[in-house]
């Protein structure tokens, strides 16, 4: 398990690290939009929703390990690629190669299944969320503290970095045993992505699908524009941001780590994706009010902004473990990969949507346009979370 959870940690270093440099290498030093910027992390987020459901069921065939140990080495091609890029367009290409190494998010989290027993998965889930919090600590961080770091372009040395530890977690991955069996060999081979996809939305899994997607793309509109609202709102650099992101992931961390269980021995699974979801939607209707003014407190615009932080994050710190584990719960257990794949594709489609819009809608007027979009969507889960609350409680099979 903990070589599991490192491997979703070296996944999210390489996110994290791009995050705090991302304005001002796309913006600045190329002199491009930010639509173009919101787009680079869009393609990611694409690639991942294309490969999560195909490696995830992938994985059912062939087995986990392989399928795991493969990806990580392509992750740490990607990350050394965009490290020596100085270009967009190769930007674009390292980014969308390492989305879709990325996409074993949803095989981790079969092996994770298939170690527990149900009644424990929203705990390991929590580890997982962790694993991911910690990512966003240590990421944005190194990409702030070593930007510039060297002769080499602006993220150059924080990439070297996370392929150092993509490195690592590769031949850690190595000594892992296949977690569960594979599906009969007898079985017909992977339907093609659209009948997957079909199959999920028929099934109990449809709802879990859908608030997947609202909430990540609520949470994207954080991702792209909370940069840009630091350097707007308090005129930050990178290691500044890198800081404030680090903080972020603490928060996370928090949540995930120990907070889950809490929250979810007293609301249960569902319940908890519900209260998260609420404090998501007050820290950002309240970042849409601090962004044009209408907020009291102007002059500790700082502490404004570590409220509102610290709100999203506890919310989506709360939604997304508590999420996963109720939709391993209503996942078969031999498909369990492909399953989750698919499901965790919807997530990554959301992020794709969210990363696409919040561009145009930050340069349609400011930071308050994809905070208010995501606060609308963040509604929707909600509403959402209060129909799955009123379905009966699925057993895992």
């Amino acid at each position: 398990m903990p070589v599991l959870l490192l491997v979703v940690f070296i996944n999210f270093v390489g996110i994290g690290a791009l995050i705090p440099v991302l304005p001002y290498t796309v913006i600045e030093t190329l002199g491009l939009s930010a639509t173009v910027m919101t787009l680079l992390l869009a393609s990611f987020a694409f690639a991942m929703f294309l490969s999560n459901p195909l490696l995830g069921r992938l994985s059912d065939y062939i087995g986990r390990r392989p399928v795991l140990i493969v990806s990580l080495a392509v992750n740490v091609l990607a990350h050394i690629w965009f490290a020596f890029s100085s270009d967009i367009v190769q930007m674009f290409a390292a980014r969308i190669l390492a989305g879709l190494a990325a996409g074993n998010t949803g095989v981790i989290q079969a092996m994770i299944a298939d170690r527990v027993a149900a009644k424990d998965r929203a705990r390991y889930m929590g580890l997982f969320g962790a694993a991911i919090g910690t990512g966003f600590v240590a990421g944005p961080a190194l990409g702030g503290l070593f930007s510039g770091f060297g002769d080499g372009p602006l993220h150059q040395a924080p990439f070297l970095l996370a392929a150092g530890f993509g490195i690592i977690a590769l031949f850690l991955s190595m000594r892992l045993t296949e977690s569960a069996a594979k599906a009969p060999a007898e079985k017909a081979p992977p339907a093609p992505l659209g009948i997957r996809i079909m199959t999920v939305l028929r099934s109990e899994l449809a709802l879990y699908a859908l608030a997947f997607f609202c909430l990540n793309l609520s949470f994207a509109q954080v991702e792209a524009s909370y940069i840009l609202l630091l350097r707007d709102y308090l005129g930050f650099g990178a290691t500044q941001t890198g800081w404030l992101f680090t903080y972020i992931g603490v928060c996370i961390v928090l949540v995930q780590a120990g907070l889950i269980n809490v929250a979810v021995k007293w609301f249960g699974e569902v319940g908890t994706v519900g209260f998260g979801a609420s404090m998501l939607v007050f820290g950002q209707i309240i970042t849409a009010l601090l962004s044009v003014g209408f907020l009291i407190g102007d002059a500790y615009p700082l502490a404004q902004i570590v409220l509102t932080t610290t709100a999203v994050c506890f919310g989506f710190g709360f939604s997304n473990p508590a999420l996963s584990a109720a939709a391993s719960n209503a996942a078969g257990k031999t498909t369990m990969g492909g399953a989750l794949g698919t499901v965790q594709g919807f997530a990554s489609l959301g992020q794709v949507a969210g990363l696409v819009l919040a561009g145009p809608l930050y340069q349609l007027g400011g930071s308050h346009y994809p905070f208010g979009f995501g606060a609308c969507i963040t509604f929707i889960l909600l509403i959402v979370v209060i129909v799955l609350k009123r379905r009966p409680t699925i057993k895992t099979a």
